[in-house]
């Protein structure tokens, strides 16, 4: 009896000693391992993650696997049960099996991730500038290149639809329209497809064979781009404009208030404009004329005022005439031959100009200075040269 009290009284000690400080920990292997949203479908190239999945741990630290993929570009936080994938996935379904594991056991779940091939587009917007011709008969020809957004479905291919006539064909590559010297007098309107595996867009395209060279007024006449951006000081041109000529030799002028430095060539319908011209935004009227008629169109050139900032002389000066002028010129290499020598008819800004009273234009033997460079350094001389 004494033997049992005894070993009772000791089970009792260590339950109380036990409880006192918490060394009796029983942990169960987690379960209810749950997703809210178990499957998502993402386009190819798309990167994204799931949501954290719920889950009752029991009691002991979990960490998170998947276990049935080695697919690169998959990844799970082996802390929080976040799935991760990268946008260079293949596309394709994934199957994921996912597993909590605790130091007493495992939960598993499944997620579902489908990439799919990103949605194919059909071609728009087949445009030819211009989009139309007009031929003496007996001349062969072609048309513009056409400008097509080419959507997402694949390279398209262009054909002729309709009753084509003969010696008219069209690239299916390019879609450049071309016609033999073979074409029967007669007015063409031509119908344009260009397709891929998605769908189709078409355009029209009028062709004009006449029995003489009967001249009509010109049309379809764009300037592309028809705007420029330039800073006050900066010479340049306009691109040559594209007009059906309508056989005849066309004219090109300026309408209206012409601003001061701004010219047209008469042949080519190229605008240009010196560094002289004024910052302010014009809207230039263009005429293009022939003895038949003639058609308007319109440009914009936008002078931007110059920076006000003052010209550095060590480094936007100086280093220029050191390498283009110094070897003939020893005083081109300092501060003090240069800022003496900006008076008079051998003065360096008359020198490097494209017109000088005297001597050879600098440098000589070598290409002109840059009209940015001489605007450049007259401002330097208008801030009163100095020496910065």
């Amino acid at each position: 009896m004494r033997k049992t009290v005894i070993v009772i009284l000791c089970f009792t000690a260590v339950l109380i000693y036990a409880c006192q400080h918490e060394v009796l920990t029983i942990s169960k292997a987690p379960s209810n391992l749950v997703y809210s949203t178990d499957s998502i479908s993402v386009i190819s190239g798309t990167a994204g993650s799931s949501v954290a999945p719920s889950l009752d741990n029991n009691g002991g630290t979990v960490t998170y696997t998947i276990t049935n993929t080695a697919n690169q570009g998959i990844s799970i936080n082996s802390k929080t049960g976040v799935i991760s994938w990268i946008s260079t996935v293949a596309i394709g379904t994934y199957n994921l099996i996912i597993t909590a594991t605790n130091s007493s056991g495992i939960a598993n779940a499944g997620y579902i991730l489908v990439v799919t091939a990103p949605p194919v587009a059909a071609p728009t917007n087949l445009v030819y500038s211009p989009s139309s011709s007009t031929v003496v008969s007996g001349t062969a020809g072609s048309s513009a290149t056409p400008t097509i957004n080419a959507g997402t479905g694949g390279t398209p291919a262009y054909s002729l639809t309709g009753t084509i006539p003969s010696g008219i064909t069209i690239s299916s590559s390019t879609g450049v329209i071309s016609w033999a010297k073979t074409v029967a007098v007669g007015n063409y309107s031509l119908s344009v497809t260009a397709a891929n595996a998605s769908g189709s867009i078409s355009a029209t395209y009028s062709l004009t064979v006449t029995s003489t060279a009967t001249v009509t007024a010109p049309s379809s006449f764009t300037y592309s781009p028809a705007t420029t951006t330039v800073t006050q000081g900066t010479a340049g041109s306009s691109v040559a404009p594209s007009i059906n000529n309508g056989l005849g030799t066309i004219a090109y002028s300026l309408t209206g208030t012409i601003p001061t430095g701004i010219s047209i060539n008469s042949a080519t319908g190229v605008i240009s404009w010196s560094n002289a011209v004024a910052s302010g935004t014009y809207t230039l009227t263009i005429s293009a004329a022939n003895s038949a008629g003639k058609v308007t169109t319109t440009y914009s050139l936008a002078v931007n005022a110059a920076s006000t900032s003052s010209v550095s002389f060590s480094t936007q000066i100086l280093p220029v005439f050191k390498t283009s002028c110094s070897g003939c010129h020893s005083y081109m290499s300092s501060y003090s031959g240069i800022s003496s020598h900006t008076s008079g008819c051998n003065s360096i800004q008359n020198k490097i100009g494209t017109t000088y009273c005297s001597g050879s234009r600098m440098p000589q033997g070598g290409s002109p200075l840059s009209a940015s460079f001489i605007a450049l350094f007259n401002t330097w001389i208008s801030q009163g040269m100095l020496n910065n």
